[in-house]
């Protein structure tokens, strides 16, 4: 695509921002495909053959090429994203996530027992205590 076309500023800053979320998508969907892996709280189930998973990653990467492709053609601008920020706020997210699960806070949920919430909440505490550790 050599052709390149000016859009309206709103027009390019709304295809802008739909590329960079089909991008985002189709790189975590490329990651999960050629993973394949389970972790501890979540399992993977792979109830695709191999032949169909290698068919989409194939069709993946043509998508991001002809993103890239399309970028240039409209000239949309690149996400800028600082690695610092970014640290900060999945902290921030986790942090906040881990504190609301506490057991005073689970009132939502009914009451609490008691005999286990002096353990529970050292528990998750932990768990802040160390995911706190992630710095920037």
């Amino acid at each position: 695509m050599s052709r390149k076309i000016q859009l309206s500023e709103n027009h390019t800053r709304s295809l802008s921002s739909s590329l960079i979320v089909i991008e985002k998508s189709l790189v975590e969907l490329e990651e999960i495909l050629m993973r394949q892996s389970s972790s501890c709280c979540s399992e993977l189930i792979k109830d695709v053959n191999d032949e169909i998973i290698s068919g989409n990653i194939s069709s993946i990467q043509e998508a991001k090429r002809y993103i890239s492709e399309l970028a240039e053609k409209y000239g949309t601008s690149k996400e800028k994203i600082s690695l610092q920020r970014l640290i900060n706020a999945k902290r921030a997210k986790i942090w906040e996530i881990l504190t609301d699960i506490l057991s005073k806070k689970s009132k939502g949920y009914g009451t609490f027992p008691k005999k286990y919430a002096e353990e529970y909440d050292a528990d998750i505490n932990k768990l802040i205590e160390i995911t706190n550790k992630i710095i920037c």
